[in-house]
C-alpha cells in the first residue's frame, strides 16, 4: 500500500504544505501510484504520466502562473522545466513500496542509472541496502551532498515514514 503521507512527505519541500497536504491533490497522484503493475508499467513511462498529471493538477488549482507558496514562506513560480524532476519525486513512495527482491532492485538500479532519479536512488539507499556494497551507498551519499541543495538533502537524507497517519 503506498501511503498518503509520504506522497505528501515527498512533495512539500517542492510545493509547500498548502497543495501536499491537499486530499484530492495527493489522491490523483496516488492513483497514478496505485495503477503501477511491474508486467506492464516501466518506470520512464510511469515518469512521463506522472510529470503530465502535475502540470495538469497544478495549472487547474494554481493557474497560468502555477506560483506556490514555499514552505519558508514564500513564493516561487514552478517551471516547465522543474516538472520532470517533480515527477519523480513523486514517484518515490512507490519505489519505496516495492518489495526488496532482486528484480525490483535491478529494474530501480537500471533506472536510477538512466535517468540519475534522486528518488530512485533515495529508494536503493533505503530499502535495497542489503543489495548494495558499503562503497556503493557512500557514493550515493556523497553524490546526494554534491549535487542536492540543503533543504533537498536534508529530506532526502531522513528515511522516510511508510504507514498512513
Amino acid at each position: 500500500m503506498i501511503s498518503s503521507a509520504l506522497i505528501s512527505d515527498s512533495l512539500r519541500p517542492f510545493l509547500g504544505s498548502a497543495l501536499a497536504d491537499d486530499p484530492a491533490f495527493v489522491g490523483e497522484i496516488a492513483g497514478i501510484l496505485r495503477g503501477y503493475a511491474s508486467w506492464r508499467d516501466q518506470f520512464g513511462d510511469l515518469s512521463r504520466r506522472m510529470e503530465d498529471q502535475l502540470f495538469n493538477s497544478l495549472y487547474e488549482r494554481l493557474g497560468p502562473g502555477m506560483v506556490v507558496r514555499t514552505p519558508e514562506g514564500g513564493y516561487r513560480r514552478i517551471l516547465m522545466s522543474e516538472l520532470p524532476a517533480l515527477a519523480q519525486e513523486a514517484l518515490f513512495p512507490l519505489f519505496a513500496s516495492l518489495q526488496p527482491y532482486s528484480v525490483n532492485y535491478e529494474r530501480l538500479r537500471s533506472f536510477w542509472m538512466e535517468s540519475g532519479s534522486f528518488s530512485a536512488m533515495r529508494a536503493l539507499y533505503f530499502h535495497f541496502s542489503d543489495f548494495l556494497l558499503p562503497q556503493e551507498r557512500e557514493a550515493m551519499e556523497r553524490i546526494a551532498r554534491e549535487n542536492l541543495p540543503p533543504e533537498r538533502l536534508k529530506v532526502w537524507l531522513t528515511p522516510p515514514r511508510m504507514q498512513d497517519a
